[in-house]
């Protein structure tokens, strides 16, 4: 991050100041999502894994729920979905986006 500085103000926390000019669309800081849900409407056409629209998903072949664009993503996702998958297979069917 050579490009931004990590400050701290009291009071106010942390924060980020630019050590050069940006132009519109320049990713400045990125992280991973601490947590993230596909959309209820959305389950068969995103993949669970990196979010990509696809119109050929793999489903998941235990919990028939979760849908990847191929094994990598699949494989990606499992440290994750394992819980949840033996969730639904448990419960019959995945609950809706917010309890997820």
């Amino acid at each position: 991050m050579e490009s931004v500085e990590v400050f701290t103000t009291e009071g106010k926390g942390r924060g980020l100041k630019a050590q050069k000019e940006f132009l519109p669309g320049d990713v400045i800081f990125a992280e991973p999502a601490y947590a993230a849900v596909v959309f209820d409407s959305l389950t068969h056409v995103i993949c669970h894994t990196c979010f990509k629209r696809q119109e050929r998903l793999h489903r998941c072949g235990q919990c028939k729920f979760a849908y990847y664009c191929d094994r990598t993503c699949q494989r990606a996702a499992w440290l994750n979905h394992k819980n949840e998958c033996s969730a639904i297979k448990r419960h019959g069917k995945a609950p809706t986006e917010n309890i997820r």
